[in-house]
């Protein structure tokens, strides 16, 4: 379904064949072909269809097709996802080089660019800064027909905190300190910093080889963006889900430890299917870790949620409290970086499977 009206929320994949034919209209008269060959219109229930007129040649004579896009949603869409044989493998002859070309690889039409995976898949992105509206139309072109389409999925991954912040100028404080002082390597007390920048690097590895679009706050252990440049680097990346990284301050208390320790989510409801995610993550972190599942909270406070806007399905994941038991699980596990990152992965999958 299309989540909440979306950006760019996903719906099933759509295979791609031709039908009967139809009169694609919009598209402008190129070449040899006087209309759109294909025209893809996204529903108001988050799907896809596609009509093909075999009727319209390709625009080059050989293969190069004209795709036409209309939004009847009911809210702004900023990209769709392709897959199709050499549809990106792009040789210099694009539509846009006919009429004066929109993009650097002579392909896009006004208002769109791509992002190439190969030459067999990539995102076709809305470049406005209001999308694609409602009830809009935009062209492009391709070196063939398309196989599969889908809305495109853009995720933004913050790795919480830095050991430069100082919680100064809206940048918040470094990360907590675990409170077990281990004596076999890593020596001493855990950090949250390293560990947020461990499970995101393989989280971004792991969701680009899945086709997401992906954008990382930070990459290093030192660097501390301001919790509003966090929130924009989403907002600027287009994204629809945006996870931010952190593991849980350490409790002192045995008692409090046996009962709050593990996995947490916490979600600003104001964001758009923000518990959805944040109760997945839970779920999902905490069986790949092996974790007490501690659940959801849902906070109005987060200043790290609070940039990013309204559309955007935004979470916290606490992944481990940082003192007994989970600290010992963190410790002594050599895998609990790709763990978690793959516990998150599942509940970014499973939700834009729904």
């Amino acid at each position: 379904m299309l989540k909440s009206f979306t950006a760019s929320a996903i719906g099933a994949v759509i295979l791609i064949h031709a039908s009967s034919a139809y009169a694609n209209g919009q598209c402008p008269s190129i070449g040899l072909s006087p209309s759109c060959s294909i025209l893809i219109t996204i529903n108001p229930n988050g799907s896809l269809s596609f009509k093909s007129d075999p009727s319209v040649p390709p625009f080059d004579g050989v293969e190069d097709v004209l795709v036409g896009v209309v939004n009847k949603s009911g809210a702004a869409v900023f990209g769709i996802s392709l897959i199709g044989n050499d549809i990106f493998g792009f040789d210099g002859d694009g539509a846009g080089t006919l009429v004066g070309s929109f993009g650097p690889t002579g392909y896009e039409g006004p208002g769109t660019s791509f992002t190439k995976i190969d030459d067999n898949r990539g995102t076709v992105n809305f470049t406005s800064s209001q999308g694609l509206p409602d009830q809009g139309f935009i062209w492009f072109s391709l070196e063939g027909d398309p196989d599969s389409v889908q809305l495109s999925q853009r995720i933004t991954i913050d790795p919480g905190h830095g050991l430069s912040c100082t919680n100064s100028n809206g940048s918040g404080p470094a990360g907590a300190e675990g409170i077990t002082d281990f004596k076999t390597p890593p020596l001493g007390k855990l950090r949250e910093d390293p560990l947020t920048v461990a499970v995101a690097a393989p989280l971004a590895n792991i969701l680009r080889n899945q086709h997401f679009i992906v954008g990382t706050t930070k990459t290093d252990v030192q660097s501390c963006p301001t919790l509003r440049e966090r929130g924009q680097k989403a907002n600027n990346d287009r994204s629809n889900v945006f996870v931010s990284v952190h593991l849980n301050a350490p409790l002192t208390n045995v008692f409090t430890q046996t009962l709050f320790s593990g996995t947490k989510v916490l979600y600003d409801p104001a964001k758009s299917d923000s518990q959805t995610l944040a109760q997945l993550m839970a779920g999902t972190v905490s069986a790949a870790l092996g974790l007490s599942n501690q659940g959801v909270d849902a906070r109005t406070d987060l200043a790290v949620l609070k940039p990013t806007v309204s559309r955007m399905t935004a979470v916290i994941a606490e992944v481990a409290r940082l003192s007994p038991p989970d600290d010992v699980k963190v410790h002594d596990d050599p895998a609990f970086a790709v763990k978690a990152a793959n516990g998150i992965a599942s509940a970014v999958n499973a939700f834009f499977s729904q």
